[in-house]
């Protein structure tokens, strides 16, 4: 990580900034508010049913707004680091109010998928900022912890949703899920403006490279489009290669553009270092086989073991809470281990999670099932940390922003293949035992088991291949 001089540090961090403790606190809280849109998924049948919906075009409400801030969340980190971060993350929080109230209010679907596409600039702006923030703040021995509490903090906020979104639907309905969010936001938004944090103010002479933000933005929306729309319209439809044509043009423009300008919005040399390339690929491989969690646990806790479902939203929680314990223990494990050990044994115990969910049947206990999902979570909470401080560390503090995001868009990268993966995978595999049991139809409930396992098996192989990308850093790669 580049060092600042002790002037430069003095003009880094405005005399009025905000305390390393108080920084942390608004930032942690901001990514728990990001998070908590975990709530939507619960209120789902109740929009269908309010809007008229069929099943199928529910998937617009997450597709507009993970498409939306992943393909922003670089640009806005470089706008952060040219801007400033809390200026960056008070207008995200602001964006956020609007847009929860927005949600909430929607007389239309049309008018709901737009409102989530300005929650989507809201949370790119948000999550772009944020980790910046405990970076630039905390003291460079301690950021480990910090990030390690950021983290812990977006878990909660994840474990947290389903449970609270279930409980408003029941009591309020789905327009809750949404009008609940906007008094943290504007109270954080008031801690934001109020009390600025650091910046670094010298970069605002920099341009801010626009066209290359907006390349950036185009091609990744479109090959995560493509990505998921290729199962349903089929991978060779001309709606999908024409988005991936697109998206790879775009992609082109955006390297030559950024090779020629002088302030680029992302570094493009920090990819020739191996342990830094490894370390943004191994947050893709984490997130995309953990993800199948999400997709197909759920079925199997309500239809295969016959739990309500609240009971099954009880026993989800066992991942995202013991990743929010594992955070903050990650970091003084990190100064025993060093950061790629860690991230290594993280990326066992998933691996070591994922497969005994593969072990699981139509028999298992409750205990069985919140052991399996709490070895995920905790796998997962003892890699994220020392990951993510590792790029953020190696990034200068100047594109701390860039840094952050970057960060936070491999991770939904990860998301996305691993939903659309582990769907197309389980699908084929579910055909293929149908055939195989002479069942009547593909749906039959024969056909989920065997298949529901062997995704997770799959699961299982991916993070054994990213422990072993992991061990290829070794601490002389890490310099730790």
């Amino acid at each position: 990580m580049a060092q600042l001089s002790k002037v430069e540090q003095q003009h880094t961090t405005p005399p009025h900034s905000l305390s390393p403790q108080l920084a942390l606190v608004v930032a942690s809280l901001s990514a728990l508010l990001g998070a908590l849109d975990s709530s939507v998924n619960i209120a789902f049948p109740a929009l269908s049913a309010a809007f008229g919906l069929d099943v199928s075009r529910m998937q617009w409400i997450v597709v507009s707004y993970v498409l939306t801030y992943a393909s922003l969340l670089l640009g806005c980190g470089r706008l952060a680091d040219l801007w400033g971060h809390s200026r960056l993350l008070s207008w995200g929080l602001a964006g956020s109010a609007v847009a929860f109230l927005c949600c909430g209010l929607a007389p239309t679907f049309a008018w709901f998928l737009a409102a989530r596409v300005l929650q989507g600039i809201a949370v790119a702006l948000l999550f772009a900022s944020a980790p910046a923030l405990v970076t630039l703040t905390a003291p460079a021995e301690q950021r480990g912890r910090a990030l390690g509490l950021f983290q812990m903090s977006a878990a909660i906020g994840f474990a947290l949703g389903p449970l609270l979104g279930g409980l408003l639907v029941d009591l309020f309905g789905w327009r809750a899920v949404y009008l609940f969010r906007i008094p943290l936001a504007l109270v954080l938004m008031v801690l934001a403006i109020r009390r600025p944090l650091a910046h670094v103010e010298q970069q605002e002479r920099q341009p801010f490279d626009l066209a290359g933000a907006l390349t950036l933005a185009a091609s990744i929306a479109g090959f995560l489009l493509a990505f998921s729309r290729g199962r349903d319209l089929g991978w060779t439809s001309p709606v999908v290669l024409m988005l991936v044509v697109g998206a790879s043009l775009c992609f082109a423009g955006f390297f030559i553009i950024e090779r020629r300008v002088a302030a680029p919005v992302v570094d493009l040399s920090l990819f020739r270092h191996p342990a830094f390339a490894i370390a943004n690929t191994l947050n893709v491989l984490a997130n995309c086989a953990m993800f199948a969690i999400w997709l197909l646990v759920p079925y199997y806790i309500v239809n295969a073991l016959g739990y309500p479902a609240t009971t099954g939203g009880l026993l989800l929680t066992a991942t995202p809470l013991t990743t929010a314990l594992a955070a903050p223990l990650a970091d003084k494990l990190a100064d025993r281990l060093g950061t790629g050990a860690l991230s290594s044994v993280g990326l066992g115990l998933e691996a070591v999670g994922l497969w005994s969910i593969g072990q699981l049947d139509a028999g298992a206990s409750a205990l069985a099932v919140m052991l399996a999902l709490g070895c995920v979570g905790l796998g997962l909470g003892m890699f994220q940390t020392p990951n993510m401080s590792f790029v953020m560390g190696a990034i200068p503090r100047e594109q701390q922003g860039v840094a952050g995001g970057m960060s936070q868009m491999m991770r939904t990268l990860g998301v996305v293949v691993g939903v659309t993966s582990a769907s197309m995978l389980f699908s084929s595999r579910r055909a293929v035992h149908a055939e195989r049991l002479h069942l009547p139809t593909v749906d039959d409930p024969q056909s989920f088991m065997p298949a529901f396992q062997e995704v997770f098996l799959m699961a299982a192989v991916v993070c054994v291949v990213a422990v072993g990308l992991s061990l290829l850093r070794g601490k002389k790669l890490l310099g730790n």
